[in-house]
């Protein structure tokens, strides 16, 4: 079989069962490890799966991730509820970091206590600098008009200089136990905050399981607590394995 052909019937597997193995698919063609390998990153590289550990995973169109002004109109309600309950972890004189996300943002509207607040986000800076109370700095470098945040490696990597009581994190998926994004410079922002934030606090809708996105910063047990809507179902709560705290 041509590889042009192996890659058509692996889409099409891949559409019906949603994840594929490389062991399972070296069986099943008959090839060696490395061709299959090399299909893989094929089907990754055009956007066609998402590459795991020793597999692939469909990427199905409700994954694509919005704007963030839609997603703010996205299940509103729901993620306000989250807000105020993430707002109850917010102490007076404490230092915190707010990521990129519809849900941060409703977050930031609701804090009124004396704290320091970083974030990357235009938004969540725009919301703060109302408040006499809040101390924020807002990261600065190239500016990313889709979700309207700012990069700068510089700045990341200064991070660490800081001590932070919390990160407060969104989330573009969920799918498969790892905490997920689009945007690969957002992506490394958090992942330099998880690394030293003294907790780390994960804010997203049970939808989100059913979502997946490209860049992992970590998987769901890296967390201290998870505040969302409902309770996560049997299969999702494995992904928690008693180590993390859900607040509903």
């Amino acid at each position: 079989m041509y590889q042009e052909e192996r890659l058509r019937e692996l889409q099409q597997l891949l559409k019906a069962k949603e994840a594929l193995s490389a062991k399972e698919m070296m069986d099943y063609f008959d090839v060696s490890r490395d061709t299959i390998r090399r299909d893989f990153s094929i089907l990754a590289s055009e956007g066609k799966a998402l590459r795991t550990h020793g597999g692939i995973i469909a990427i199905a169109e409700e994954n694509e991730v919005l704007s963030l002004s839609t997603r703010l109109k996205e299940s509103e309600l729901e993620k306000r509820e989250i807000a105020q309950k993430a707002a109850a972890l917010i102490q007076t004189g404490g230092t915190y970091f707010l990521d990129v996300s519809s849900i941060t943002l409703m977050l930031a509207q609701l804090i009124e206590k004396e704290t320091t607040i970083y974030t990357h986000s235009l938004d969540v800076a725009n919301s703060l600098s109302s408040k006499s109370k809040v101390t924020y700095y807002l990261l600065g470098g190239k500016f990313f008009p889709k979700n309207r945040f700012f990069y700068s490696l510089a700045e990341t990597e200064a991070l660490a200089d800081v001590h932070f009581d919390a990160v407060f994190l969104g989330a573009a998926g969920l799918k498969d136990g790892y905490v997920r994004f689009e945007n690969e410079e957002d992506a490394l922002v958090k992942r330099q905050i998880m690394h030293i934030a003294e907790k780390k606090v994960l804010l997203a809708e049970r939808a989100k399981f059913r979502k997946i996105s490209t860049y992992a910063i970590g998987k769901i047990t890296d967390f201290d607590y998870f505040v969302t809507d409902k309770m996560p179902d049997e299969n999702q709560l494995a992904a928690f394995k008693n180590e993390v705290e859900i607040i509903i």
